[in-house]
């Protein structure tokens, strides 16, 4: 009796678990659902538009285009001439239209500058501001940069615009916060560039470079059916062997035509729509071209953009295969 008795306890003990243990999964259902119903995720073919790929390519422009404080812009802060009193190009160095023109092709000059060397690891820290404006141009942006330069020994090289010629390998990295206004677009952001390059001695052929870049903020565009939209994102692009022609440095003067190889990227766009949260994924490879553009592709989708490395706009619209 005593037996039966503590089995049918454990049996009601049993049960109680069991019941517990289902309302706690329906519960957890519960909370699935109201969690979808309060918010998307577009990841695959049909809820992608038209508008969120083209939106998509204008946040990537921006991301790597000179004029709006892209990683190209990074690229050129690298192998420029530093020292105690700035950023410079030189009189017989590479970037000759970096240096004649008045507003250095839409960057701006530095103000606020300031450099630090440590002996023990061989960094330069620079920090700076760097404004244009001109019409309805306009961009504000402040700058930390990290810089190690090494000769082909691996030495540390503590005055890079007096030692140029020893310069082998550059290792930077830049964080650049603040904003970029335009006619047609406009973003404020935070652009984490790391780059390493290597091959930069004369007696090197090839000059390469390998790193990431990432990037957050907020963008609006006014897109090709005059409609406007805006979006937060996060941009992150990984590269490896990218190459940086030298003979076409010297015959154009600038790395927006230099520069080949693929890079690939993962960008979350978010937007609200009736007051729910949406967000985009979106993936793929950008091709540098060495014809001063890039051709943005999608893993899932056959569009195809050329963008513009000095500007960032959207030069072509196409689709994969078509001529």
């Amino acid at each position: 009796m005593k037996s039966s008795n503590n089995l049918t306890k454990q049996t009601k003990l049993y049960n109680f678990y069991k019941v517990k243990s289902i309302s706690f999964l329906l519960l957890i259902a519960l909370f699935s659902v109201m969690f979808w119903s309060c918010s998307s995720v577009s990841n695959n073919t049909e809820l992608v538009s038209d508008t969120d790929l083209d939106m998509a390519a204008e946040i990537m422009g921006s991301s790597i285009a000179d004029q709006q404080s892209g990683l190209i812009n990074s690229v050129y802060d690298a192998l420029s001439n530093i020292s105690e009193t700035g950023i410079s190009y030189g009189k017989n160095q590479t970037f000759p239209y970096k240096r004649d023109r008045k507003d250095r092709g839409g960057r701006g000059f530095e103000k606020s500058f300031s450099h630090t060397y440590d002996s023990t690891n061989g960094v330069h820290t620079l920090s700076f501001e760097r404004s244009f404006e001109k019409g309805m141009f306009s961009s504000s942006i402040s700058t930390l940069q990290k810089i190690k330069y090494t000769d082909l020994e691996g030495n540390f090289i503590a005055r890079p615009k007096l030692r140029r010629n020893a310069v082998n390998q550059v290792y930077m990295h830049s964080t650049k916060s603040g904003m970029n206004s335009n006619p047609r677009k406009s973003s404020e952001f935070t652009k984490i560039d790391s780059l390493n390059f290597s091959g930069l001695h004369a007696t090197q052929n090839l000059l390469q470079m390998h790193g990431s870049h990432r990037g957050f903020g907020s963008g609006a565009a006014t897109l090709r059916d005059s409609s406007s939209h805006s979006r937060s994102f996060e941009v992150l692009v990984d590269f490896d062997d990218i190459i940086i022609n030298k003979d076409t440095l010297v015959t154009y003067g600038n790395l927006e035509n230099a520069v080949s190889g693929t890079l690939t990227y993962s960008m979350i766009m978010n937007k609200v729509i009736n007051g729910v949260p949406d967000e985009t994924v979106i993936e793929g490879t950008i091709d540098l071209e060495e014809d001063g553009t890039a051709l943005m592709k999608f893993y899932k989708y056959n569009r195809i953009y050329r963008l513009g490395l000095k500007d960032g706009d959207i030069k072509e619209r196409g689709r994969k295969g078509s001529k």
